[in-house]
């Protein structure tokens, strides 16, 4: 029986579990152009700069959070993506990292991703994550005098219409 040769998808998981043995444990294939691989947040700067340097990923499209309070977790994603390398433009590699919900912490990508500054910051004002080492931490969109708790976390509660 052949075996059947593993995708460019396959390979690049097959790639970074190698490089990563410890720190990537799962993946999941979502379809020929989007992989999502689950990693422990402290490998982040490695990964990160394992991916551009070795496989081409040269940016980050963008940085999302979302809020668990059930699970008291906040996780966060990296959606990567290659302009110099034609054969995986087409590719979306989302790195995914839980972080504790009280103490929401990763180092920030910026030194290794450029375009990761300002997706950091919204991640950072709206769910309150702090990117160690951002270079300008600080809010983005919220208005001057908003000093409230981050306002895409579930529990926030918002006053009423007309009740300031």
């Amino acid at each position: 029986m052949a075996t059947q040769n593993p995708t460019r998808e396959e390979d690049l998981v097959n790639k970074l579990k190698a490089r990563f043995p410890e720190a990537i444990k799962s993946s999941k294939i979502e379809g020929k152009h989007r992989i999502t691989i689950p990693f422990d947040k402290d490998k982040l700067l490695d990964i990160a700069q394992f991916m551009r340097d070795e496989l081409g990923f040269d940016h980050v499209k963008g940085v999302a959070g979302v809020d668990d309070p059930t699970h008291k977790r906040i996780e966060v994603f990296y959606f990567t993506g290659s302009f110099s390398k034609p054969e995986i433009e087409d590719l979306l590699v989302v790195l995914q990292a839980e972080l504790p919900r009280d103490n929401p912490t990763i180092a920030s990508a910026v030194s290794v991703w450029e375009s990761a500054h300002f997706h950091e910051r919204e991640t950072f004002e709206m769910f309150g994550v702090k990117f160690e080492g951002h270079p300008d931490l600080r809010k983005l969109l919220t208005l001057d005098n908003w000093d409230g708790p981050p306002p895409m976390l579930k529990d926030i509660k918002f006053p009423e219409m007309g009740q300031r």
